[in-house]
């Protein structure tokens, strides 16, 4: 493979929320900008680390070296799910740093 080429591919994002997509973006200390039918996730200063999210489709273009940072958002994403439905049935969602688990507490 040249240098000079890259390689994407398209992966399935089922992100309903785009309000919760925003929150676990910015909760990873990443930025992003709203494009027609998504938004551009930029995960550095500079643009080229970045990947588009398309919430019609729902699916994410990546390059084949941003697939950690794609799965990531994704479990961001599911964090920040549970800390909405919580809210709204009045439960406190608590997580141990540095763990994946997390506790529902009514």
């Amino acid at each position: 493979m040249p240098c000079w080429e890259v390689r994407t591919m398209s992966v399935e994002f089922q992100a309903k929320h785009r309000k919760l997509l925003e929150q676990a973006i910015e909760a990873l200390g990443w930025s992003w900008e709203s494009i027609a039918g998504g938004v551009r996730v930029r995960m550095s200063s500079v643009w080229r680390d970045c990947f588009t999210i398309n919430l019609v489709t729902q699916k994410a273009e990546v390059q084949q070296n941003q697939q950690v940072s794609l799965n990531r958002l994704k479990q961001q994403y599911s964090k920040e799910a549970l800390k909405r439905a919580a809210k709204l049935r009045g439960w406190q969602f608590k997580q141990p740093t540095m763990q994946l688990k997390g506790v529902l507490r009514k």
